[in-house]
């Protein structure tokens, strides 16, 4: 068995790499949405975890840091951010150099896990119907 995986933290999650065309890609879907689902993550990539909207803004700065909302935010803030840093990591370090290239500046964890289904997805159906 090839040592194609990538540990996830110190938990025995392993998800394999992604072949360069794909090829594997029903594994590594599978592989990689039940590690992010492990880890507390899969909201991330389905879109159910969404970045927190900041409490209305007041003129006075000292009110605003002490205001019960803010400090709320910025808690919800971090987790998310954690979240998004996470689930884009696990990706990251699964794909192929090229392929990360070309979703790197994608906006969010949910987004970069769109263009990847896009990309092989479509093969994935073609390689179906050849069988």
């Amino acid at each position: 068995m090839s040592n194609n995986y990538v540990k996830l933290g110190d938990d025995s999650v392993r998800v394999p790499k992604l072949e360069l065309g794909g090829s594997n890609w029903v594994l590594y879907k599978d592989r990689l949405l039940w590690a992010a689902d492990a880890k507390g993550y899969r909201d991330h990539l389905d879109g159910t975890a969404t970045e927190p909207v900041a409490p209305q803004a007041t003129t006075d700065t000292a009110a605003r840091t002490a205001a019960p909302g803010a400090v709320a935010y910025e808690a919800e803030m971090a987790e998310w951010r954690k979240g998004e840093a996470n689930v884009k990591q696990l990706i990251a370090s699964t794909i192929p150099d090229s392929l990360f290239m070309k979703i790197r500046m994608k906006p969010n964890a949910r987004a970069i896990w769109e263009a990847l289904a896009q990309e092989f997805e479509r093969k994935s159906r073609m390689v179906s119907v050849d069988l």
